[in-house]
């Protein structure tokens, strides 16, 4: 299994001092390498919490979670962030992509630290998912003077970059028109056949999760194939 997750739990403290959340209870998922799946439910159910606790971005408060191998929440400096690259990768809803750098740069971005030959290697990498993703003529644009489904290709480049074995996908789609909301999907399947990519999206899309091998909602803390 690529992904490994066993009786996660998860607490959130409320606001002002309330009694505190449990968002993940016991939870359990698996993803096989390659391997699509969606994850359905209302906002507040914890499904970006389990995408941040997969990604290094947040921690369980107990259970066991396991990608490729590894445990995130072990991982500490260079192995931290070599984990954020090239096993996994984040496409948030906003695209936070930096205004003031370019296609290009922004896509570049996670490389910087990186070795000359490692930075030539992904330049050449970014380059080419840019022109996959119909992006080559907008290189040197800002964020500014892209279109929404331009902005998010970008992101996806970005995520794609270090070329991870799992793609994290929070709302992609939900910040989109229909028409960029389906030309993004049919991006990140694609992605998924032609770069063997396994794919985990959160989504209020049922259109979108319908697309994947797997879909659940996370109901009450624990997921639950969707009917």
């Amino acid at each position: 299994m690529l992904v490994e997750v066993r009786n996660l739990s998860k607490t959130h403290q409320s606001p002002g001092g309330g009694a505190p959340v449990d968002i993940l209870k016991g939870l359990d998922f698996e993803l096989e390498p390659g391997g699509t799946a969606a994850i359905l439910g209302p906002s507040g159910a914890g499904k970006s919490t389990l995408l941040n606790i997969l990604a290094a971005l947040d921690y369980a408060d107990s259970g066991t979670v396991r990608v490729a191998g590894l445990d995130p929440a072990v991982l500490r400096g260079n192995e931290l962030v070599e984990f954020r690259r090239r096993t996994v990768g984040m496409i948030f809803q906003m695209h936070h992509l930096l205004p003031q750098c370019s296609v290009i740069e922004n896509v570049l971005a996670p490389s910087l630290a990186d070795r000359r030959q490692a930075r030539v290697n992904a330049e050449t990498l970014a380059r080419e998912l840019l022109d996959w993703l119909g992006l080559a003529h907008r290189l040197d644009h800002r964020p500014s003077e892209l279109s929404g489904g331009e902005r998010q290709r970008v992101a996806v480049a970005r995520a794609l970059s270090g070329a991870p074995r799992l793609l994290l996908a929070d709302e992609p789609t939900g910040a989109l028109d229909r028409a960029n909301a389906q030309q993004l999907s049919g991006l990140l399947l694609e992605l998924n056949r032609a770069r063997k990519v396994a794919l985990l999206v959160v989504t209020h899309s049922r259109e979108l999760a319908g697309k994947m091998e797997q879909v659940w909602e996370l109901q009450d803390g624990k997921l639950v194939k969707a009917s």
